[in-house]
Order: structure tokens, then C-alpha cells, then sequence
């Protein structure tokens, strides 16, 4: 059988290296309550991650052979962290982390919970002093490597059964003092992320949704982009193959076309960076 591949198998070529590709901000928010569902996807995720990982790998490698004499820069964050920690102290959480957040805040008022106003326009912060994370956040490959701190994907679950409406979301770890004055804020996850990569990112996420995680919602320049046609491609093999076989094959028709799209991307930078010194 043909393996599966989502979307074109090869960019197309227009004979010579293309410029930097602006980038879009996606944001995505979802809730899973049942251990055996998160334990799943994040396993799922760590391939993807472990994936990515080898592309900035190699890429490293063949930019650590043009520098000589340099200082060495500050150490960046892992390529891969792997998050298992209790957290405690002034925890601050935004209410975005819902697709409703007006229903999250009035959960959380009616649990006795502290509601942080904000100001103007900004977004309501719920309160706790005691959280347990579990998930994984990581880098996705960007040859460019312009916004080191930038483009990492986070698949991080609060656990808090005490507040079931907090319970299972999906979160960011956000930088300290990045909102409210908590010890720890965190806030939806977001990615800037490169336009070669932004079809690809409807699969995944239409991946997530259909097999995983049924409110998962994400919005690139539409909310849920992609997902009318990935659901009838992912229904038709759940028919053909069964629910686990379907789950499986079509992730890893994620990874495949992930990587052939990060191949040639990093080819194509690679031209580009050879163009410019010529």
C-alpha cells in the first residue's frame, strides 16, 4: 500500500532559492480530561518533537562548521523539554486558555477563586496557588533561525482536579511578569510560525481533533482552517482500516510530510544563504 502524505510531496521548485517567508501567528486552546488520552497524544507528539529535533540538529551542525573564533553564545533552550512539575506560589492563568472564556471566569468566581480584572482590553487572570503540568513544549524546525526564542509548539495539560473547569487544558508557560505579578503565568498557547509550514499545521491539529481531542480548536487566518476537508480524509480510513489503524497511519503521514517539507525548506535556505555571498 502507498504510504499516506498530506498535501503536496515535494514543494515546487521555481529554479532558484525564494526569499525569507514572512511568518503567522496560530493560537490553539483544547481540553482532555482522560489521562489515557493525553498520555496518547503527548506520545504521539514526542515523535514529532524527537523528529524536529534531528532537522535543527543537523542544521547546527553545518552552521558550527562556518564559525571560527567566536565566544560562545549564551546556551538556548532545549530543543525538547519535557514537563512533569508541581507548581506553587501565585499562579496566575488567562482566560483565553478557553475557547469561552466569559464561562471560565464565571467558574472559576463560582469556586471561590480570585479573578484578576484587567486593564482596558486585556484578558481576565484566574488565580490558583497550586498546579500540577504535565506535557511537552518544543522547537519546530526553522532553518532561518531568525526569532531563536520563537516557533516551539506547547502540549502542556493543567491538573487540578479540585477545579474541573481548569482541569485537562491545554497551556503555555509564560515568561515571569509577562502578565499580572504572579510567580507563574500561563497563558495560551501560541507559535509564530513559518508559511511553509502552515498547511501542515492544519493536518496536525485536524489530526488532533478528529482523533484525540474533540473541542480542540486552533485559529491560523480561520478558525479551524482545514479541518472540513482533513475530517472526511481521517472518516473515510477510520471506515476502511478501524479507529486505532487510521489513528496511527495518518500520523504518520503527519511526520512524513513534515519532514519532506522541512528538507526542502532547509534547502532552500541553504541556496539562499550561498546566492548572498556570491
Amino acid at each position: 500500500m502507498v504510504p499516506l502524505v498530506f498535501g503536496p510531496t515535494r514543494a515546487r521548485h521555481s529554479g532558484r532559492p525564494s526569499k525569507a517567508m514572512p511568518s503567522v501567528d496560530v493560537v490553539w486552546n483544547g481540553n482532555c480530561r482522560d489521562p489515557k488520552i493525553r498520555y496518547r497524544l503527548l506520545s504521539h507528539l514526542h515523535l514529532l518533537a524527537t523528529l524536529s529535533d534531528s532537522h535543527l540538529r543537523q542544521e547546527e551542525s553545518s552552521l558550527a562548521l562556518g564559525v571560527v573564533g567566536d565566544q560562545q553564545a549564551t546556551l538556548p533552550r532545549a530543543n525538547i523539554e519535557t514537563i512533569d512539575q508541581e507548581l506553587s506560589g501565585r499562579i496566575t492563568i488567562s482566560s483565553r486558555i478557553s475557547a469561552h472564556p466569559e464561562t471560565l471566569i464565571t467558574r472559576a468566581r463560582e469556586s471561590g477563586l480570585s479573578v484578576i480584572e484587567p486593564d482596558g482590553e486585556g484578558t481576565h487572570l484566574i488565580v490558583l496557588d497550586q498546579v500540577r503540568l504535565r506535557g511537552i513544549d518544543f522547537k519546530l524546525f526553522d532553518p532561518e533561525g531568525e526569532h531563536p526564542g520563537a516557533g516551539r509548539m506547547s502540549f502542556v495539560f493543567l491538573e487540578c482536579p479540585e477545579y474541573h473547569f481548569l482541569d485537562g487544558r491545554l497551556v503555555e508557560i509564560g515568561e515571569v511578569g509577562s502578565e499580572g505579578d504572579g510567580d507563574v503565568h500561563l497563558q495560551r498557547p501560541c507559535i509564530q510560525l513559518r508559511s511553509y509550514l502552515e498547511d501542515w499545521t492544519d493536518c496536525l491539529f485536524s489530526w488532533i481533533r478528529f482523533f484525540l481531542i474533540g473541542d480542540f480548536w486552533w485559529q491560523r487566518r480561520e478558525e479551524l482552517q482545514g479541518y472540513a476537508d482533513y475530517r472526511d480524509v481521517f472518516g473515510e480510513l477510520q471506515t476502511e482500516r478501524g479507529s486505532a489503524a487510521a489513528e496511527e497511519a495518518t500520523f504518520n503521514a503527519v511526520l512524513e510530510t513534515f519532514s519532506q517539507h522541512a528538507e526542502h525548506r532547509a534547502g532552500e535556505a541553504n541556496g539562499l544563504a550561498l546566492a548572498e555571498k556570491v
